[in-house]
């Protein structure tokens, strides 16, 4: 008997030990923004080389902003009001960079439209939006914004209960990669309230009304560096 007590003991040890090393490679191997639990939100970042050409956009739009706060000071209105307009088409171009972020503003359509539009007009957009995320990689993030796509589909035929545009939401930040996304979108929003701060003249546009949008471009420049410092 305490013989195969001893035997017991050992089998128990040997199984903590094999679990101790199995566990960390497991987690080592997972890929990037991906948990036990799933993909992770807001962490689905586009490849180096899509990063590399939207960091152009990004420095042209820098480098714009800086030249219309610099006409605003000379009183140049034409300047500053050409510069100003041509920073908002750049960041859109940016924000439209990649197949997962195209992917992710046709949801933003879907959802503008689900205002103005009955159950039936808005499921006429779900074929081209399967489309699109065929399109992506097989990876977990898109196979996870595809099942919340079919989730908000079923619901709005009426197969399922919930809320379509939870669901939609849910897809969006999916495909998101938030450490880009969210000071692009900053920017875009400071560029918006320029352009109609500037042609309200009830209150005057300063140079100190830049600084939020020259942040955002800074910050956003930085994690697109960041991401791509190993990039030969």
């Amino acid at each position: 008997m305490p013989q195969q007590l001893t035997i017991n003991r050992l089998h128990v040890y040997s199984l903590l030990i094999l679990l101790s090393i199995v566990s960390p490679l497991q987690i080592t191997n997972a890929a990037p923004g991906v948990s036990a639990s799933g993909p992770t939100p807001g962490k689905y970042c586009p490849a180096p080389g899509i990063l590399l050409i939207t960091a152009e956009d990004l420095s042209s739009s820098l480098d714009l902003a800086m030249r219309s706060r610099t006409a605003l000071e000379r009183k140049d209105r034409v300047e500053t009001l050409n510069t100003l307009t041509a920073i908002g088409g750049i960041l859109q171009q940016a924000a439209g960079r990649g197949a997962s972020a195209r992917t992710a503003l046709l949801i933003d359509s879907i959802i503008f439209a689900r205002p103005n539009e009955d159950n039936e007009h808005l499921l006429t957009w779900f074929p081209m939006l399967h489309t699109a995320l065929l399109a992506l990689p097989d990876e977990p993030a898109p196979r996870a914004a595809d099942e919340a796509v079919s989730r908000a589909e079923e619901i709005l035929q009426g197969d399922r209960k919930g809320d379509v545009l939870d669901e939609l939401k849910e897809a969006r930040h999916l495909l998101r990669c938030d450490g880009l996304n969210l000071p692009l979108q900053a920017a875009i929003v400071e560029q918006s309230r320029l352009f109609f701060k500037f042609q309200d003249h009830s209150k005057p546009l300063t140079t100190k009304d830049y600084e939020k949008i020259l942040e955002s471009l800074r910050n956003a420049i930085n994690f697109i560096l960041e991401q791509t410092s190993n990039v030969d």
